[in-house]
């Protein structure tokens, strides 16, 4: 009995750990039968306790996002996703550079070479949901490796769309970019979903680290693929770059743990029951209208800058690369302040309200230049407002996945990877509408108007869109200060939320 005392009293008490149990077990054994040789596993007990304090580890290492202090495992995650956005994102840009004019010679038209870019928006933008809805049913790290394989055995196989012409040559084209457009939206939505539960309280951060290395993709993609174009030929860029993809699908699957949603229970979520949610639904239209200022300029800033200053094409390629520049460096540092919930809607706010500025400076605006006489129209103007422009993005991008979380939270939807998966899916097909309305837009604007007023009618949205944040997060916030003032919310409130 004095053994069993001494041993009771040197432990530490650890609630529902096998150790506490196998410590009530020997003590209600001795005191049965008191002349009992008691004897204790040391061994079980201390490995118990290890598996204990790893998970306590593992769960510190996922509060801050440093590399030093995040496990091993958090930080290999991190890179290959990360190396996989780079590479996915070059392998989407690489065609710029040569396959207008390819597409041209083999009997394509204009419109039908913008169909063939646009469609790959309008695909991501359909299969993102589904691939977030079923995650966990489907699996995110074999949704993040199959997805991989899929975009980089398309790459190859575009390069050998060369061989074909006219009607042959488009269908193949569509065919091939989307079923690549496929495998980009699986892994994009996968890799999302395993950061954010991998970091769950770092997910901004996260986010805004991650646009350095899509940044980088998106930048070092066409010279890789005229460099490439040039040396081997139409092949090569897609060769090469699909190589890339199938190596970053081998890394991802040797590194990449598996996930908790292998072992939660098969589920999906419903669709609606997000979108009926106001803050998700306005956050995925703030997506829309981000992705649009994001590539808005892609078609009409080239043809501007060249007529109105008289810029060579390596003179307007600087500045689509200080643009990207801008963004990339300085979207991780937004990142580490959109994770505070406070400070989350000031920055989206005032992120928007100087894009508005910022597009409007680009032509500038007849209405600041003509009416008002405040800015001048001068090619300094034009490269001010894009810089100011890539500053803008980041405050207001780097929070909407936080706010879209936030939102699901707060309506009493489950934290875990089916959640995570369908913001991921809902974040994933607004860029992808902004991808395919922007572009589009702007060109049939700027034909019909020209480009002052194609930015002027682009400010006007962001404005527009900028007021009804602001009269929502006015509701919002004075709707809870009320229910805070007259007690806590019952369990009716909160369903109240999903309607």
């Amino acid at each position: 009995m004095e053994e069993v005392k001494h041993y009771r009293s040197g432990q530490h008490n650890t609630k529902g750990s096998p150790a506490s149990v196998d410590r009530t077990s020997v003590l209600s054994c001795s005191l049965d039968n008191p002349v009992a040789d008691v004897q204790i596993d040391e061994e079980s007990i201390n490995c118990n306790n290890s598996e204990v304090v790893t998970k306590e580890e593992d769960q510190e290492g996922s509060q801050c996002f440093c590399c030093p202090k995040g496990s091993r495992t958090q930080i290999l995650t991190f890179i290959c996703i990360g190396l996989v956005n780079f590479a996915g994102f070059c392998c989407y840009s690489i065609i710029s550079p040569f396959f207008p004019k390819e597409a041209l010679q083999r009997g394509a038209s204009q419109t039908t070479v913008g169909l063939i870019f646009g469609c790959f928006a309008v695909v991501s933008f359909f299969a993102s949901p589904i691939f977030g809805k079923y995650i966990t049913t489907i699996g995110s790290r074999f949704m993040l490796v199959a997805g991989v394989c899929v975009a980089g055995c398309c790459s190859m196989m575009f390069g050998f769309v060369e061989y074909m012409e006219g009607t042959t040559f488009v269908v193949f084209c569509f065919l091939i970019r989307t079923m690549e457009a496929l495998g980009v939206s699986a892994y994009f939505t996968a890799g999302t979903a395993i950061l954010t539960h991998a970091f769950p309280n770092n997910v901004a951060k996260v986010m805004g680290t991650l646009e350095v290395f899509t940044g980088l993709g998106l930048m070092a993609g066409p010279p890789i693929g005229g460099l490439l174009y040039g040396v081997g030929g139409f092949k090569m860029p897609f060769l090469v770059v699909g190589g890339m993809m199938l190596c970053c699908g081998g890394v991802v699957w040797i590194l990449v743990p598996r996930q908790d949603d292998e072992k939660e229970e098969k589920k999906t979520t419903s669709l609606l029951s997000f979108l009926r949610i106001p803050t998700m639904a306005l956050t995925c239209g703030l997506t829309v209208v981000m992705s649009c200022s994001l590539s808005f300029l892609d078609p009409v800033l080239q043809p501007y800058l060249s007529d109105q200053f008289k810029l060579s094409p390596t003179d307007v390629g600087l500045v689509f690369l200080l643009w990207s520049g801008v963004y990339t460096v300085t979207a991780p540092a937004w990142g580490f302040f959109a994770d505070i919930k406070i400070a989350s809607r000031f920055m989206i706010t005032g992120g928007m309200v100087v894009l508005t500025v910022s597009v409007l400076m680009i032509a500038p605006s007849p209405l600041l230049s003509d009416y008002l006489h405040i800015l001048p129209v001068k090619e300094w103007v034009t490269i001010v407002g894009c810089v100011v422009m890539a500053l803008a993005c980041g405050p207001a991008f780097s929070s909407i996945f936080n706010e879209m979380l936030w939102a699901a939270s707060d309506a009493g939807i489950e934290d875990n990877f089916a959640t995570y998966g369908m913001v991921s899916g809902l974040f994933n097909a607004g860029f992808s509408v902004g991808e395919f309305v922007g572009p589009t837009a702007s060109s049939a604007l700027v034909e019909k108007f020209g480009f002052p007023w194609a930015t002027t009618v682009f400010g006007g949205f962001t404005l527009f869109y900028t007021m009804v944040l602001v009269i929502f997060y006015l509701w919002d916030y004075f709707k809870h200060s009320k229910r805070g003032h007259t007690g806590p919310s019952t369990e009716e409130e909160r369903q109240h939320l999903l309607v």
